[in-house]
């Protein structure tokens, strides 16, 4: 009976460890990727592509800062290997640090990629040239016309 009690004790040393770290080990995604312009003007809409997968397969949520001082938005959780397109504006002028990470809701989480983006004030300069040349076309139809 002792000898039986020493083996099972042996036995659940040997097992359970094996157990726990095949239960524990939960690999972070991958760091992700960010893709899209990094000049721009105020007030106008970029589109950003975010990548990342998780070694695990497990679903990922992405983690956004655009740097303007508003915080993380974590969107819904997606398939690993999915993408996500992202569309922000810039309220005003300024070099912003777009952040992201990604979780795997088991606790594993990605480094931060980063991506810097300029943005120039743009919406009242546009607004002009596109006014002067909407006068400018009036003005050679006029001509135009005048000409036949």
């Amino acid at each position: 009976m002792k000898k039986k009690a020493i083996i099972l004790a042996i036995c659940m040393m040997l097992v359970i460890p094996v157990a726990t770290a095949t239960a524990a080990l939960n690999n972070p995604p991958d760091t992700p990727t960010i893709e899209g312009p990094t000049k721009g003007k105020s007030g106008v809409s970029y589109e950003y592509e975010i990548c990342s997968s998780d070694p695990d397969g497990d679903d990922i949520s992405y983690c956004i800062d655009w740097g303007e001082g508003s915080g993380e938005i974590c969107k819904d959780p997606v398939p690993s290997e999915t993408c996500i397109l992202e569309t922000h504006a810039f309220a005003s002028k300024g070099t912003y640090t777009i952040k992201v990470k990604a979780q795997d809701g088991k606790g594993g989480e990605s480094d931060y990629a980063t991506l810097e983006v300029t943005i120039s004030k743009g919406q009242a300069k546009q607004l002009f040239f596109q006014a002067f040349l909407e006068r400018l076309f009036l003005r050679f139809n006029r001509l135009r016309i005048l000409i036949n």
